[in-house]
């Protein structure tokens, strides 16, 4: 049984006709088509989540792109790379903190800013997840990563703590 939006709309042109499209609204092609339409929209309620959730992993990925072309690099220099990416919000967390007025609450947008931030500190404090930068597979696959979320999962990932322990993932 056909389950795409297009195979069906094709079999039930085929099967009707090309002379008569009108459908009766509660036939079992109107209710075939009603599934595969419902269908249609939950698949892309679905990507729009799952591109949704990746943006952030992507994010983090195309900022320790530009260090997979540099040949030679410390934990150190990585250390250095996660407290910048880390930090790339603190201008706006100061410029929304000074419009603000005393005694006012924070915006939304401030709040959302800080939770982030503040997210991304605790889990570098555990183990932040980057690339596996000392993998010579993983890094030419990242020079050469176009920045789409498919590409994620061919990499291999290690987690790098605040003391500069390498952990591997589970």
């Amino acid at each position: 049984m056909p389950r795409s939006l297009r195979k069906i709309q094709s079999q039930i042109k085929k099967k009707r006709g090309a002379a008569s499209t009108a459908l009766v609204e509660d036939s079992r092609d109107a209710r075939r088509l009603r599934r595969g339409v419902l269908r249609q929209e939950k698949l892309a309620r679905s990507e729009t989540l799952r591109q949704k959730a990746l943006l952030p992993k992507v994010t983090r990925y195309r900022h320790f792109q530009e260090l997979a072309g540099v040949e030679q690099f410390s934990v150190a220099d990585i250390l250095q790379y996660i407290e910048s990416f880390i930090s790339r919000f603190d201008e706006e967390i100061k410029v929304l903190a000074g419009e603000r007025r005393l005694g006012r609450p924070r915006s939304s947008q401030e709040d959302r800013l800080r939770n982030s931030l503040e997210k991304e500190v605790s889990e570098f404090n555990v183990g932040y997840e980057i690339p596996d930068l000392f993998d010579p597979e993983t890094k030419k696959l990242l020079s050469s990563w176009k920045g789409d979320a498919q590409g994620l999962a061919q990499m291999r990932t290690m987690r790098v703590t605040r003391e500069g322990k390498i952990l591997p993932v589970a």
